[in-house]
């Protein structure tokens, strides 16, 4: 009997251990979560008051929210069970992702510093404050794609099961999931390490439990009552006026576009070629956005690896990975394509997928600089390199939202109890207490709002132009007095109004 790899043991537990460790610390950090945090939480309240099919009917993706009203029940409030369920997926995405990269280079200096790097890699670590699902997804992928890794390599069916229904649960947080699980069993046919007909047997093996997986989900999901049409129509038809503008724009529509991109005169000229302009600059600004949400110090020793070519990854290895990036940036790509944007969140496992050659590479510099002269200044630098990470991962540069509980605590003391609220930031009406769909709150107030609130209404505006331009418009200055605002009167973030008769 072969006896345990303690080494690989304590790499990947101690890294559980100390992303564990930074997700209680953040516990005790008070600032206010994201913006689509709220959308979550309402509906694990609505779950847990009315039911799942009333939390469907409010969103359809509705799995995070169900183990967020799950995890409460142990007798934590909502916000802190959606913390608590993202600390165990940190958990589970760098337990994944030091496995993946000791497949790749199992020494024990690789495993050190693979721990370092996915612990202080500032990309993933700028969502540690945020409440989302994408972070289950990207834990959830890496770990799917770690079994299919071992499938690849010793064809065990235990590993093609655990891969099959993990992306199943990986696709309740997001639906791409289910692309990885139907395209990835195709990379077998390419494993030119067995004959033909061994690839051909392990495909139908793998395509075949995939048939099954997908066949037996819908027909449990019939049995507890959910339609599977009726949750893939409310989620096409989010993306469907977006589709239609992208693929099937009206002609007015087309002449606008090409007016605003090309000016009057050229788009007569350049306004048939509008398609290919669109499709070959969001392409671009995919490319762009994938590398730069890798991160400058990370991005720049991909590139060093890359042009030294010192990292040497067997075809079993790289060929699923390959599989995935390019699955990845497919899916990316038609996002991108039909909404026209693209969020950081979204290009992060392909960033996640990258960045498993970064301590590879480390490695090797540090078994260059053992030999050389500059050996004491080298490691001085990568040593730098980990400083950086970790201010950079857990020194917040940007302004705190420590105000807004400072606007909640003045409108809970100067509000009159029958006073209403009318507010565009998520976070005041979560925590006043006084809006109860507050996840259905927008960014924009309208005229419409602000006159149709009843005088003595409290009116709290997180202030940008549009704001700031509504309030002093002619038809709505009148109806306002001011109050306060925070963090202070000369730097307005949140500007409090008091609705008045004209």
């Amino acid at each position: 009997m072969s006896k345990p790899n303690w080494s690989l043991i304590d790499s990947r537990f101690l890294a559980v251990f100390a992303s564990l460790l930074v997700s209680f610390l953040i516990l005790f950090i008070e600032d206010a979560p994201n913006d689509d945090a709220y959308a979550y939480i309402r509906t694990a309240e609505i779950a847990l008051t009315d039911g799942i099919g009333e939390a469907i009917q409010h969103y359809g993706w509705v799995s995070y929210s169900l183990l967020i009203a799950l995890v409460s029940q142990l007798g934590f409030d909502l916000l802190t069970a959606a913390y608590i369920i993202n600390s165990l997926f940190y958990a589970l995405l760098i337990y994944s992702y030091v496995s993946i990269v000791r497949m790749i280079d199992n020494s024990n200096l690789v495993g050190a510093l693979a721990a370092l790097c996915i612990l202080l890699y500032p990309q993933l670590n700028e969502f540690r404050f945020d409440v989302i699902r994408d972070v289950g997804y990207w834990a959830l992928s890496l770990f799917a794609l770690w079994q299919f890794l071992m499938y690849f390599k010793s064809h065990q069916s235990k590993n093609l099961i655990a891969f099959g229904f993990i992306l199943l649960f990986a696709a309740s947080f997001r639906p791409e999931a289910i692309v990885y699980l139907i395209a990835t069993p195709f990379v077998l046919l390419m494993d030119k390490s067995i004959e033909v007909s061994e690839r051909r047997r392990y495909f139908v093996k793998a395509a075949g439990l995939v048939i099954a997986i997908i066949s037996a989900s819908f027909v449990v999901l019939a049995v507890m009552g959910f339609s599977v049409a009726t949750l893939l129509t409310d989620f096409v038809s989010v993306y469907e006026p977006f589709f239609r503008s992208t693929f099937n724009p009206s002609e007015v529509d087309r002449s606008a576009f090409s007016a605003a991109i090309f000016g009057e005169y050229a788009a007569s000229y350049s306004g048939p070629y509008i398609s290919l302009f669109l499709f070959t600059g969001l392409l671009a600004v995919l490319i762009a956005k994938l590398f730069s949400g890798i991160g400058g110090p990370f991005f720049w020793l991909l590139v060093y690896g890359g042009y030294k070519r010192n990292v040497k990854v067997e075809r079993n290895i790289y060929l699923p990975i390959a599989f995935f990036l390019i699955i990845n940036m497919a899916i990316v790509f038609m996002f991108i394509l039909i909404t026209r944007y693209i969020s950081s969140r979204y290009a992060m496992l392909f960033c996640l997928l990258l960045v498993l050659f970064v301590p590879i590479i480390i490695s090797r510099i540090i078994q260059q600089l053992d030999q050389s002269l500059i050996r004491d200044i080298g490691m001085r630098l990568v040593i730098l390199f980990f400083g950086y990470c970790v201010f950079d991962s857990f020194i917040s540069f940007g302004q705190s939202k420590t105000f807004v509980f400072d606007t909640v605590e003045w409108i809970a003391a100067e509000s009159e109890s029958n006073a209403g609220l009318l507010t565009n930031n998520h976070a005041v009406a979560y925590y006043s207490g006084k809006i109860k769909d507050y996840d259905q709150v927008i960014r924009f107030l309208t005229e419409n709002e602000i006159q149709d609130s009843k005088p003595n209404d409290l009116i709290a505006i997180e202030m940008h132009f549009e704001m700031s331009e509504l309030v002093e418009s002619a038809s709505i200055k009148p109806l306002l007095e001011f109050q306060t605002a925070f963090p202070s009167i000369d730097d307005q973030q949140l500007a409090i109004y008091k609705r008045v008769n004209p």
